[in-house]
């Protein structure tokens, strides 16, 4: 039979084991099985033998053959792995032994050929090269990597253990490979994890959940592969061998896996009952409390309190080594600013003198104990030096710092500021307003608000300027446009502009506000007219201050997505292009500014359908992202929702779902159920359950978003997309009248708005949306017609 994993131009051809070679045969030297000449055995299992081999075809080269046991290919079993060696075959990682060629013999035997992997355990590997514990602690997280990779293409290990993750040095770095997928199984959806789908049972002794040691195979799922990985993690961490459990059972009524987590449990607090070997409970109790942490979580008996997946076991990893705070340690205010304090000893004592200096500062001029001149001064010194410590929580400069530490440092200073700087209300307004923008920062729009307000109340106090008071006031607008305010945030902007009218036209205050009221047009759906104010600003812009001054950058990436969003893409594409390479040479690779043209760029490249660019650009950057601004940002936000775009959009649902949902649940936590980010992030998800065949869940998510959408956008043309969304899964559900009352909707809102028109990209979805139904339907006639209109190029727009 035809296998898979060999190029199609030279398919492997085996039909059956050799005449001499019975089921539990040893194969001799040279015996040809296949494209597959026998050189030696490698090693043995359960589940069968490894031989080292020779492939003659298509290439040459030595592979590790894994021959399965005739009894564990049952007719069943063998159907499971005709569809498990599909997944097999696609898994690309280095930390994974790749499979080059899996099938089944015409008499039954099931097969593996691998990448041939000289290495050392990986325990045996730590213990002889005596590596320190954040090198162990490195190393095993390419293994969570490798296996995480694994389960996202369906498989699951079930046999994780030492002997299979060999380590050998690779340009002197030590590199992983996990092996034998021999019994592995393939999965099923089953909510955020993979599921067993195979019923064999299988796994070695006490690397096995207890899931797994009861034959429970509907239990097994990704998170059966943690715990193993817990095991072999307790080894590598302390040189114990945890096999040495299997000989203490006589002595114990506990099962295996229960008897080390017990070591574990009495390592982290001295009340649990422990039933094992000492040399465990001694080991365990040298491990650091945080990592005794990661381990307890890692053993759970009951899997829904374990790591939800391999990433997030190498997550908490990471964040061990880069002293911040682990998910498995409770999230106390005293371990997280102890876990602050670690990192950020300078800048808090840097910060804390510099606070101490203000409020001294503040006395002194109180009080009068120095000249007013020379107090004034020094206050203005102060303040600046203090003003500067805070934006620092900004996580565009404070990158890795913790959001929830960073916030408990603005609101005590919020909260000083207010009651210690009221008498001085030019210092309050700087950081009031230093204060808000960092709130705004973490996405923390309301707060922010707040304090805006509060820095407003406290300059006009002051006597501001109107050119100060309307760039303080632009912030805002800002600010309530993140929040999701739209109409808020263009009066606002509206204020801004008022305020600065009198200044010079090169003014550099006024062209600012003025270009944050561009943004703020675009993103109301004024698209043309946002895309007018940023080229004239942005020509005076360059005029005055150059071209790589950061105003001007900041509207070219203005005009760039106004031009993606308008449709003008030929032209959006080298203005961002250009953009990465100036922000990576002026500010680096990981600056705020060039993750977000970055993200920019991967928008551009879903809307123009290059959908493998935008998963190369998204890929790398979602990590990025979440360590600058965390887990729950706007700006991750936008990473999340367009990484899961690209991937549906390539078919790949069960890899995209996780990211629609997620970006549904971060959108009702940072804006509400029915702001306008939130209906679109739903309305995203509701498109890709209709995808993936999942039209009744569709319809709901896309049914809520259409009786939100004209309160929530108002006359943003944008609300079209909502209408067509559940045009289109009441077409997937054959409910055809219904849906073209929906798109009747859809192209009334989008051909009548100003700056979008029947030749507009978002319009002509619509159109292949009309196309869709009326073929499905079965009206020729109509169908004909809505193709004629598609068939009518959109202009080109003038640049």
């Amino acid at each position: 039979m035809h296998v898979t994993g060999v190029p199609s131009d030279a398919p492997t051809e085996i039909h059956s084991l050799p005449q001499s070679a019975g089921p539990g045969a040893t194969l001799a030297d040279g015996t040809t099985f296949g494209v597959y000449v026998i050189h030696r055995v490698l090693g043995e299992g359960g589940m069968g033998r490894v031989y080292l081999a020779e492939q003659t075809q298509p290439v040459r080269r030595e592979v590790a053959l894994k021959l399965i046991r005739e009894q564990v290919a049952s007719p069943l079993a063998r159907a499971y792995f005709e569809v498990e060696r599909q997944a097999l075959a696609q898994m690309r990682h280095p930390a994974i032994a790749q499979v080059f060629d899996a099938g089944t013999t015409a008499d039954g035997h099931a097969y593996l050929a691998m990448e041939l992997v000289e290495g050392t355990p990986i325990t045996q590997f730590c213990h002889d090269e005596r590596l320190d514990l954040q090198r162990r602690l490195l190393l095993f997280e390419r293994v969570c990597h490798g296996v995480q990779h694994a389960h996202q293409k369906g498989i699951i290990h079930r046999d994780l253990k030492p002997a299979n993750v060999l380590v050998q040095r690779v340009d002197a770095t030590p590199a992983p490979k996990i092996i034998d997928f021999g019994i592995a199984i393939g999965g099923e959806c089953c909510g955020d994890h993979a599921r067993a789908t195979s019923p064999d049972a299988a796994g070695t002794g006490v690397y096995m959940s207890p899931e797994q040691s009861v034959h429970a195979p509907h239990d097994i799922d990704t998170r059966s592969d943690v715990y193993s990985l817990g095991v072999m993690l307790y080894e590598v961490l302390t040189d114990a061998d945890a096999a040495a459990l299997t000989s203490s059972m006589h002595r114990s009524k506990l099962a295996p896996q229960r008897t080390l987590l017990a070591a574990i449990d009495s390592a982290v607090d001295a009340g649990s009952a422990y039933a094992g070997p000492h040399a465990l409970l001694d080991a365990a109790r040298r491990l650091p409390y945080e990592l005794r942490c990661v381990l307890r979580r890692a053993l759970a008996p009951d899997r829904e309190q374990r790591y939800a997946s391999a990433a997030a076991l190498a997550d908490d990893l990471q964040r061990y080594r880069k002293r911040r705070p682990l998910h498995a340690v409770p999230q106390t205010r005293a371990y997280l600013v102890r876990c602050f304090v670690v990192r950020h000893r300078l800048g808090l004592a840097a910060a804390t003198v510099a606070f101490a200096a203000l409020l001294a500062g503040t006395a002194l001029a109180l009080h009068g104990l120095s000249r007013a001149q020379q107090s004034a001064a020094k206050t203005t010194r102060v303040a600046a030096f203090v003003r500067d410590m805070l934006a620092g929580i900004d996580p565009e400069r404070a990158r890795g710092m913790d959001n929830q530490l960073m916030r408990t440092i603005l609101d005590a200073a919020a909260v000083r500021a207010g009651r210690e700087l009221a008498a001085q209300p030019d210092v309050r307004a700087e950081i009031e307003r230093t204060i808000a923008d960092s709130y705004s920062s973490l996405g923390e729009f309301a707060l922010a608000e707040t304090h805006y307000r509060d820095a407003l109340d406290a300059a006009r106090a002051a006597d501001w300027r109107d050119g100060d008071l309307g760039e303080l006031t632009s912030r805002r607008a800002l600010n309530l446009g993140g929040g999701g305010h739209a109409q808020d945030a263009l009066a606002a902007a509206g204020d801004a502009i008022g305020l600065v009218a009198a200044a010079p036209a090169d003014d550099r205050g006024r062209l600012l506000v003025e270009s944050r009221l561009a943004s703020l047009e675009r993103d109301a759906g004024k698209i043309d007219q946002a895309r007018d104010r940023f080229t004239r600003v942005l020509a005076q812009q360059r005029q005055a201050f150059g071209d790589d001054d950061p105003d001007t950058l900041d509207s070219m990436q203005g005009l760039a997505i106004s031009d993606l969003l308008g449709g003008r893409y030929d032209e959006a594409r080298p203005l961002l292009q250009g953009l990465i390479d100036r922000y990576r040479q002026l500010y680096g690779d990981d600056d705020a500014k060039t993750l977000g043209a970055i993200v920019s760029l991967a928008v551009l490249a879903n809307e123009q359908e290059r959908y493998g660019e935008a998963a190369q650009l998204l890929v790398p950057l979602l990590p990025r992202v979440e360590r600058v601004y965390g887990m729950e940002h706007p700006r991750t936000l936008v990473v999340v929702m367009n990484l899961g775009s690209a991937l549906r959009y390539t078919q790949r649902y069960d890899e995209a779902r996780p990211y629609y949902v997620r970006g549904l649940e971060l959108a009702r936590k940072l804006y509400g159920d029915t702001a306008p980010r939130t209906l679109m992030a739903e309305s995203n998800l509701s498109l890709m359950l209709r995808d993936a065949g999942d039209l009744a869940a569709a319809e709901r998510h896309a049914r809520h978003v259409v009786e939100h959408a004209d309160e929530a956008f108002g006359d943003n043309p944008l609300r079209a997309g909502m209408y067509r969304g559940l045009g289109t899964v009441l077409t997937a559900e054959q409910r055809y009248p219904e849906a073209e009352r929906m798109l009747d909707r859809a192209w009334q809102v989008s051909v009548a708005a100003p700056d979008y028109g029947p030749a507009h990209p978002r319009s002509q979805e619509v159109v292949d949306s009309y196309i869709d139904l009326y073929k499905a339907w079965g009206r020729a006639d109509r169908e004909a017609a809505w193709r004629a209109r598609k068939a009518a190029p959109a202009p080109t727009p003038a640049g």
